[in-house]
């Protein structure tokens, strides 16, 4: 059992790379492109609309509970369609690089379609890699896996995310003299090219991870499509409005603070690519997997209710830091202090927040109910994103700080009536 259970941590661990690379290409590198050639903040606060497939992923993941993925159904239902969603995705990053822009002035409009076709892709494997995760971790070993899949997402920020920035400019002496646009542009497209290529490690993910047994599949599409709401509704009662609601709001301030983070250290404060990916992503990665660990550790000692609660006021209290550093202006020491506890409360809550959506759903239909209820989740990150930095623009970069710490308040108020009911071990304790 031991062995089966390392192949499972080890499986989920990649596979979280592979859902946190597109996360991290599409988001930070992408914002971190566009600000470098000198977009407006309201631009690319616009640009996070090409985000929107994550939230309504809800309406096509029924179909990976019911159908197997064309071309790969030799592999199961759930590895299926990892497999080929990485595969496709590899391909995406290398039309985006191809068609993405190389000034200010360029059209964006190719680039907007081949993200938006990335997301709808990722979002997809989100999908399909949380079934896998949520039937295949169950019975008390959902902290364990929540960690191994926030680990493996989080490598992929510093892997890829972190070593984009910090290459950036080496990079781009390839293509011309330092300080040449032209070569700056072309070094921002072999950057995606190259990271996205490392989507194919998700194959090698899919090929690792067992196969959840006994999976039995929907009747019909019609079942597919209903039973997940059916099911919901028989679990949780009157309550369901209240967890849709946490679902919708509770990472919110995470989301939406990080939507303008790249143009504040860029443009107001004046940071360099190479030190924003040193210290965001290399710094930062360290401490988020600090916080991943402990997180799933915490989950099964505290109980699932008293980690969402501590984890939700921390995740509230980091975005804080931003607003000492608006204060103080340009210094590495409070970027680098800012980072340290921004991630290792992010790793924390994100460990429990996996956790809890795990609970929540069934494995029959766990593609459809955990799509619902990410959906919820990143619709609200990319409504909210896409007016950003208008926000901004209206009152300044404090001013917007101090909002998003404001928005995580009423999730963690409504808490208590929103956790599952269902007894699994030590890890559901609450007071509700």
């Amino acid at each position: 059992m031991g062995s089966i259970r390392q192949r499972l941590v080890l499986s989920i661990g990649v596979l979280g790379f592979a859902s946190g690379l597109p996360n991290v290409l599409l988001n930070d590198t992408l914002s971190a492109w566009l600000s470098d050639l000198g977009f407006k903040p309201t631009d690319i606060g616009l640009f996070s609309l090409i985000t929107l497939p994550y939230g309504l992923k809800l309406l096509w993941a029924p179909l990976l509970d019911r159908y197997p993925a064309p071309g790969f159904a030799w592999l199961g239902l759930r590895r299926g369609w990892i497999a080929l969603f990485c595969a496709l995705l590899a391909i995406g990053f290398g039309v985006l690089a191809w068609v993405g822009p190389m000034d200010a002035n360029s059209s964006i409009f190719p680039a907007i379609i081949a993200g938006l076709a990335i997301a709808v892709l990722s979002a997809s494997l989100d999908a399909a890699v949380d079934a896998h995760r949520t039937a295949s971790a169950s019975g008390g070993e959902e902290g364990p896996a929540a960690s191994a899949f926030v680990l493996g997402y989080r490598v992929a920020f510093v892997s890829i995310g972190a070593a984009v920035l910090m290459l950036h400019a080496k990079i781009a002496l390839l293509f011309g003299p330092v300080g040449d646009p032209v070569a700056r542009a072309l070094a921002w497209r072999l950057a995606i090219a190259v990271g996205g290529s490392t989507m194919l490690l998700g194959i090698g993910g899919a090929l690792l991870a067992p196969e959840p047994s006994q999976l039995r599949r929907p009747e019909t599409l019609a079942a597919a499509v209903f039973q997940p709401f059916i099911s919901f509704w028989r679990s949780l009662g009157k309550r369901v409005a209240i967890v849709f609601f946490v679902a919708l709001l509770f990472r919110l301030p995470d989301l939406l603070g990080n939507k303008m983070t790249m143009p504040f250290l860029r443009q107001e404060m004046g940071f360099e690519i190479a030190e924003i990916g040193t210290i965001r992503q290399l710094l930062g990665f360290t401490m988020a997997i600090i916080g991943a660990v402990v997180g799933g550790v915490c989950v099964k000692r505290w109980g699932l209710f008293w980690s969402l609660v501590v984890f939700g006021i921390l995740q509230v209290a980091s975005n804080g830091g931003y607003l000492v550093l608006a204060a103080t202006g340009k210094s590495i020491p409070v970027f680098a202090g800012v980072v340290v506890v921004e991630n290792l409360c992010n790793g924390l809550v994100s460990a429990a927040f996996v956790a809890y959506f795990m609970t929540l759903c069934e494995p029959r239909f766990a593609a459809a109910q955990y799509a619902i209820l990410s959906g919820l989740m990143y619709l609200a990150g990319a409504i909210v994103g896409a007016v950003s930095g208008f926000l901004v623009t209206q009152y300044g970069y404090s001013g917007f700080f101090i909002l998003s710490i404001v928005v995580g308040i009423p999730p963690l108020l409504a808490l208590p009536w929103a956790m599952p009911q269902r007894s699994q071990g030590n890890s559901l304790q609450n007071p509700a």
